[in-house]
């Protein structure tokens, strides 16, 4: 997506320019709610900090853990 589109809204009645308002305010709203949870989602410092984690003593080892 990334490109800027512009629409022509001139040609719409005064009505009509007020309902894709609304309507664009109502998208931008439900999608900033949908990104934002997402980004919560992924970040690790707040998934920690959420439920009081310390893993800071925490060791990785790759070898014990393919150990059968």
């Amino acid at each position: 997506m990334g490109t800027k589109e512009q629409l022509d809204l001139d040609i719409l009645p005064d009505e009509a320019k007020r309902e894709i308002k609304d309507f664009y305010e109502f998208l931008l709203k439900k999608y900033k709610n949908k990104i934002q949870t997402k980004k919560e989602l992924y970040d690790l410092d707040s998934f920690l900090n959420k439920y009081n984690l310390d893993l800071s003593s925490f060791k990785f080892d790759r070898e014990k853990i393919h150990e059968r």
